[in-house]
């Protein structure tokens, strides 16, 4: 009795152990019906943007600068700092028949960053 406990506890313990690493590298940003995580942008309009889905299928999206918030590096932009080739997650308005971007986070490119010259 007290090996079959033994083992039983053992056991517990390695798939614990097996699957916490699996937990820890899930990312729980998702792709979901009102929400496009690291899109790329291929369109910008006044009225609409072009995106690019993780998945490869491009969307068009209806804004509107004054019902689309546009945050960039946590702060409020306007939606004219929006660029072509820029990644941003896109949640969208779910009570809308159209796709509707309510809130646009644009994203940290990684060629935006410069190196520091040393002399």
């Amino acid at each position: 009795m007290r090996r079959r406990s033994l083992a039983s506890l053992i056991a517990v313990v390695l798939t614990l152990a097996a699957y916490a690493p699996v937990l820890a590298a899930s990312n729980g940003a998702e792709d979901t019906d009102v929400r496009k995580v690291d899109a790329k942008v291929v369109e910008v309009n006044d009225s609409h943007i072009s995106i690019v889905a993780r998945t490869g299928v491009e969307h068009v999206i209806a804004t509107d600068a004054a019902d689309t918030h546009v945050t960039l590096r946590g702060k409020r932009v306007e939606l004219k700092k929006l660029r072509v080739g820029d990644v941003v997650t896109v949640e969208l308005d779910p009570s809308s028949q159209m796709k509707f971007a309510r809130r646009i986070v644009i994203g940290e490119q990684p060629g935006e960053t410069l190196a520091s010259a040393r002399d």
